[in-house]
């Protein structure tokens, strides 16, 4: 098992594009101010020409996780489509100089690299015009075995269950593991993404998932309820590794009846909760990979999770190997 790569991860290929802005700057370009947008190509093109980008982060949810993976020192590979442009090959250079597997390359002919520009004023509130671009447009066709065997564990993000040709990708990937031996792992992604896709992510979960990832209000929520013990007993029924965040107050490890509680790391002052819950996935793998118990994996999750939150963006600013 150990000769294995840690992780497999599959989703959305982004890369944050910063710009340092104004309050009028926002107003100017009739931009919901401190929030998400999601964004036309025109639109981004046309940001990008009257805009100086300042700084480049390679991103998307479970990206983000695999970085975090990376920093603790683990490895890993990342299925995600991009274009041969300039954010594609910037991507794909970032994830290579961090020791991860980029096996697709530039699969996209036409439809360019997903981005997020980020706006940043002054006193950092941030304004995100989201595209969303070549990486929503996986297929089956991107899935090849030998990309996705020999890891411990394949992690899949929710984000891509929008899109039907993702979905079918991410069963077909699912399929090859499973003939791999290997554990598979879901993140819930988003309450919106539970409400639009409740009944299939209930299929899918009872029939291939064995490590969970969500907050307190995405669980609930796949009960139809706001009521945490609801998303809890929802957990415990999966008899699964359930893994429930709830932000400050911690988390809970939920492996069938036992209920492991985390506690969270105190940090000086949150400045940015972006990223949050995919660098806590990523320290529970990194422990889940490497034989840690699970509150070990729990430890090394809020690590990983307090560093992210203490700064702005959603990658870690120092080696996470070094906090542990």
């Amino acid at each position: 098992m150990n000769k294995k790569l840690n992780v497999v991860g599959i989703g959305n290929a982004m890369v944050d594009a910063l710009i340092p802005s104004s309050k009028e700057e926002i107003i100017n370009n009739n931009l919901n101010r401190d929030s998400m947008n999601l964004i036309d190509e025109d639109l981004k093109n046309n940001l990008h020409k009257k805009y100086q980008i300042t700084k480049m982060v390679g991103g998307g949810s479970v990206g983000n996780s695999m970085f975090g993976i990376a920093s603790f020192g683990g490895n890993g590979s990342f299925i995600g489509k991009i274009k041969k442009d300039e954010i594609g090959k910037y991507l794909q250079e970032d994830m290579i100089k961090e020791g991860l597997n980029f096996p697709l390359g530039f699969t996209s002919p036409r439809v360019s690299t997903g981005c997020c520009t980020i706006f940043v004023e002054n006193d950092g509130t941030r304004t995100m015009c989201t595209y969303l671009g070549a990486g929503t447009l996986i297929s089956p066709e991107d899935i090849k075995e030998q990309n996705i065997r020999n890891h411990q564990v394949a992690y899949l993000e929710g984000y891509l269950w929008d899109n039907e040709n993702a979905k079918q990708a991410m069963k077909k990937m699912v399929d090859i593991c499973k003939a791999d031996n290997q554990k598979i792992a879901f993140t819930l992604s988003d309450l919106f993404c539970v409400d639009r896709h409740r009944e299939s992510y209930k299929s899918l979960i009872k029939n291939n998932i064995d490590i969970l990832f969500g907050n307190n209000d995405e669980f609930s929520s796949m009960v139809n309820s706001n009521n945490i013990e609801d998303g809890i007993a929802y957990a415990k029924s999966l008899n699964i590794l359930s893994i429930l965040t709830m932000g400050e107050k911690g988390s809970l490890i939920i492996n069938g009846n036992q209920v492991i509680e985390i506690k969270p790391k105190s940090v000086s002052q949150v400045i940015d909760t972006t990223g949050a819950g995919d660098l806590y996935a990523a320290g529970f793998l990194f422990g889940y990979t490497h034989e840690k118990s699970l509150e070990e994996s729990g430890r090394l999750a809020s690590i990983a999770a307090s560093e992210v939150i203490s700064h702005y963006g959603a990658r870690p600013k120092v080696k996470l190997s070094s906090l542990i």
